[in-house]
């Protein structure tokens, strides 16, 4: 598939050139008011299970979410011969930045997670029923188109474009943490899931960004590192982590495989000042370090794949807020996840030491066909 949301169809979605000209409170008004979400709004219900505080949401609208990376769909959804974002079938941009060509572009997700407006409005199925550590939620659900030309994506941007698309992402992350009161729960997540193997139901190249008043685990998890150990996951992993497992070393940040590596492939990329939270808190050195450091890990992921007989398809997860000591990690499917590792107990089919050597192996190689 191949082709780009020209320019014309674009300008007229756009209901705000930059995210950065609104407040939170605004851009909570434009995502309530979007129209073409209110087909598929989330219950807004989050429930928590007892053994380890996972939080799980519920969202059944996005069952019928379209779907272009197979030729099958779950039940309910649909499979599209075309993509929906290069037609303009999609909702109002909050956020656009011209791009070497082409244009980076934010918007409402058609089919949210969260939404703004109060909970008890939009659960479906009537009243949800009492059951211990229930809690109604509200948020909203953003997506960062990384570029107006469908088939260009991290792997493949010029490497003024990294800086550009990096500096929007942080831009709505600010937006999105402005103004919260002292004692207010506001968490944003910003995902990416490429491939239908880790849920991506759109081959057009994107990132996902969901602000809640719920905390994911993973937040907590970092914050109590922290205090338990006195010094922030990153500082730790950069102190800690055998140096021959380092893949590349950006100046402001590093990208390596950590020690404890679930499955092959799996990177980290910390950044060595362990003060920094959150992208918006990042210097322009710093942000090109992350964008560079997203380029390589991505580019290596996609090649290491094939090598391994495996579908493209991986995860890039920002860690964020009080105690991550801001970081990203890059997450390929290329192990299943059995009974075992359901229990807490992972079995990973390669070491640590030789999944660094593939991948310095194809860090390498592309370095050399770039020269």
């Amino acid at each position: 598939m191949s082709g780009r949301l020209e320019e014309e169809i674009l300008r007229s979605l756009v209901r705000c050139p930059d995210v950065a000209e609104l407040s939170f409170e605004q851009l909570m008004e434009l995502a309530a008011a979007e129209e073409k979400v209110q087909a598929h709004l989330p219950e807004n219900l989050c429930r928590t299970d007892p053994r380890n505080g996972d939080r799980v949401l519920y969202t059944t609208a996005r069952a019928g979410r379209p779907h272009d990376t197979s030729h099958s769909a779950p039940p309910g959804g649909a499979v599209q011969r075309e993509c929906v974002i290069c037609r303009g079938q999609t909702t109002g941009v909050v956020d656009i930045a011209a791009l070497s060509e082409g244009f980076t572009f934010i918007n409402l997700n058609l089919f949210p997670v969260l939404y703004p407006d109060p909970p008890g409005e939009v659960l479906r199925g009537g009243q949800a029923p009492e059951v211990p550590e229930q809690r109604e939620v509200r948020g909203a659900h953003f997506l960062q188109w990384t570029s107006s030309l469908h088939d260009r994506d991290w792997h493949n941007l010029p490497t003024y474009d990294l800086l550009v698309v990096m500096k929007r992402l942080a831009a709505l992350e600010r937006t999105l943490l402005a103004g919260a009161a002292a004692g207010e729960t506001r968490c944003v997540s910003i995902i990416k899931n490429h491939g239908r193997l880790v849920g991506g139901s759109l081959s057009h190249g994107h990132q996902q960004i969901i602000v809640s008043d719920v905390s994911p685990r993973r937040f907590e998890e970092n914050l109590r590192f922290l205090q338990e150990r006195g010094r922030h996951f990153s500082a730790y992993m950069l102190d800690k982590n055998p140096a021959g497992l380092s893949l590349r070393d950006y100046g402001p940040a590093v990208l390596l495989v950590p020690y404890f590596m679930r499955r092959p492939g799996d990177m980290l990329l910390l950044f060595k000042d362990p003060g920094k939270s959150f992208l918006y808190e990042l210097s322009e050195a710093e942000l090109d370090a992350a964008g560079r450091g997203w380029q390589e890990a991505i580019r290596t992921l996609r090649a290491l794949m094939p090598r391994l007989g495996r579908e493209t398809a991986y995860s890039v997860i920002t860690h964020s807020g009080p105690g991550a000591g801001l970081y990203f990690e890059f997450l390929p499917y290329t192990q299943e996840i059995g009974g075992l590792e359901q229990l807490g107990l992972w079995l990973c089919q390669e070491t640590p030491e030789q999944a660094a050597a593939l991948l310095r192996e194809i860090l390498a190689d592309a370095a050399g066909k770039e020269a």
